[in-house]
């Protein structure tokens, strides 16, 4: 019995086959997917006749059409993300506008439930390290120094290069009269 040289399965009387110019047997539906990535034979690379490829030429165009479809799609996702991503920032970002110019007419408790709308737990994003700030900042503004430092030091910890974060961090020490670590998160802020 003869194996098709792509699936490797035996070939019978019955089914249908195809053969490269060196007599290499494939099914034709093993050559017709075959087709899709090379018309060349898969085990002497010799090209196969253009009567062989013309027979699976509506199923090779009607497969590279479903492709280019599937690619233009996935563009298509991907481009939506990516506005998507860019809009969820910019709100974000006039989202942080509008804490800081409350902070600046010293609403500091409507800030406060403001931001505690926003649910950002993760730490590790940019969003969370924001909320984190301005959390422990508004804390500093309150005189609630010991919260303050709750969030600004996760926040540090996080995040070491956050100078902000180490600067209301040393203020809140510095008001608990904690000169040492006060002076240490002041040399961090740099």
């Amino acid at each position: 019995m003869v194996n098709c040289i792509i699936c490797h399965l035996g070939m019978n009387e019955v089914e249908s086959f195809q053969e490269c110019p060196n007599g290499h047997p494939t099914h034709s539906d093993c050559l017709r997917e075959w087709l899709l990535h090379s018309s060349n034979c898969p085990l002497c690379n010799e090209p196969y006749p253009q009567i062989i490829i013309d027979k699976f030429k509506t199923y090779i165009n009607k497969k590279e059409l479903e492709d280019q479809k599937a690619f233009e799609e996935e563009r298509k996702k991907e481009t939506v993300e990516k506005i998507e991503k860019v809009t969820d920032q910019i709100a974000f970002m006039k989202f942080t506008e509008s804490i800081d110019i409350l902070i600046e007419q010293k609403e500091y408790d409507y800030a406060f439930s403001r931001l505690e709308m926003h649910n950002e737990q993760n730490i590790s994003t940019e969003k969370g390290r924001m909320i984190t700030f301005l959390k422990g900042k508004l804390n500093y503004l309150k005189g609630r120094y010991d919260l303050a430092i709750n969030f600004l030091f996760k926040l540090v910890k996080e995040k070491f290069d956050y100078p902000e974060g180490f600067l209301y961090l040393g203020k809140a020490y510095e008001a608990l009269g904690l000169a040492d670590k006060a002076q240490w998160a002041y040399e961090r802020v740099k």
